[in-house]
C-alpha cells in the first residue's frame, strides 16, 4: 500500500494537529484557515484517511510547527511518488525491451491509422 511506503510524521508533532482524533491516522490536512486575532489562527482540518473534519484555533507557534510538519509530509510524498514513477518506468522499459526481443511488434504497429474510403480503418 502506498501509505505504508511513506515516512510517517512523528506522532504528537504540532500538538497533535496532524493526527486524526477519530481514526488516529496522521494524514490530517488544512482545508481552510484564517487569522482569528493577532496571535491565533482558525483552521478547518480534514483527515485524508477517514474524511473527518474538525475546527481548531491555535497559536501562531503551533501553526508554524504544523506548517513545518506538513512540509515534511509533502516532501516525503514527493520522494515516494518519484520512486514509484521510476519503478513504473523501469517496468515499462523492461516490458518494451522484452517485446522487441521476442519480435512481438514492428514499426507498422506505431503507424498512424487513417480512415479508408467507406469508413473502414486502414493500416
Amino acid at each position: 500500500m502506498l501509505f505504508s511506503r511513506l515516512t510517517r510524521v512523528r506522532r504528537g508533532s504540532a500538538d497533535g494537529l496532524i493526527v486524526c482524533q477519530w481514526c488516529d491516522s496522521d494524514f490530517v490536512s488544512p482545508m481552510e484557515w484564517a487569522e482569528h486575532d493577532e496571535t491565533f489562527w482558525w483552521m478547518l482540518l480534514r483527515c485524508g484517511q477517514c474524511g473527518a473534519f474538525r475546527e481548531v484555533i491555535v497559536s501562531q507557534e503551533i501553526a508554524d510547527r504544523y506548517d513545518r510538519d506538513l512540509a515534511r509530509t509533502t516532501a516525503s510524498i514527493v520522494t515516494t511518488l518519484a520512486q514509484l514513477e521510476r519503478e513504473r518506468m523501469t517496468a515499462d522499459v523492461e516490458a518494451f525491451t522484452t517485446a522487441l526481443r521476442l519480435d512481438l511488434f514492428d514499426a507498422s504497429d506505431f503507424a498512424t491509422r487513417r480512415e479508408a474510403p467507406g469508413g473502414a480503418r486502414d493500416r
